[in-house]
Order: C-alpha cells, then sequence, then structure tokens
C-alpha cells in the first residue's frame, strides 16, 4: 500500500502538474474518442501499490477526467479494469532508460 503522504509530497505535485500541462490538461482516454474534457487527475497506468519504482517517471503517467480515471480500476479491488490493460500495455514494456 502507498501511504498517502505520496500524493502530498513537493515532488508529486511537480510532477502531476507537469504530466497535465504535457498532456494540455486534456482527458487522454477522452482524446482517444474525440472528445475534449478537461482532464483533472494524473494515472498511474502501471498501478503505483505493484510498480512504485514508477511512481515519477513521466511515460507511466496519464491525465485524464474523473470519470475515465474511475473506468481504469476496480476502486474495491484495485484491479485494473479492460481500459486500464489497454493503457499498461500500450506503454509496457518502459524503456530501460525511462528516467523520472
Amino acid at each position: 500500500m502507498v501511504p498517502q503522504s505520496f500524493y502530498k509530497s513537493t515532488r508529486w505535485k511537480t510532477k502531476r502538474e507537469k504530466i497535465l500541462r504535457r498532456d494540455e490538461y486534456l482527458c487522454q482516454e477522452c482524446k482517444r474518442y474525440g472528445r475534449s474534457t478537461a482532464a483533472a487527475t494524473v494515472h498511474h497506468i502501471n498501478p503505483l501499490e505493484r510498480h512504485p519504482e514508477l511512481a515519477l517517471v513521466s511515460p507511466n503517467l496519464v491525465s485524464l477526467c474523473n470519470p475515465c480515471h474511475d473506468k481504469m480500476h476496480d476502486r474495491t479491488t484495485g484491479v485494473l479494469t479492460e481500459a486500464g490493460e489497454r493503457w499498461r500495455e500500450k506503454v509496457s514494456p518502459l524503456p530501460q532508460s525511462a528516467a523520472p
């Protein structure tokens, strides 16, 4: 389990802002379907709980609106949904040189 303090850290807040800016503050899942929706969340494509080493790796992060973020994994079990697996397959394996 990832401590909630991670999401309050300066490193996460800085990285989150960089990812939102990179993605032009738009939900990348909605964008795939031609919709322009403001992103409110930065999602860990490879779940943080299983891959803490990828916590701040840019290719593992994507901007999503809240409804799309909720569709990425089961909130009770944390298991990735089909949509979440699609994103994971898209970025996996991450390059060895992927840096924060």
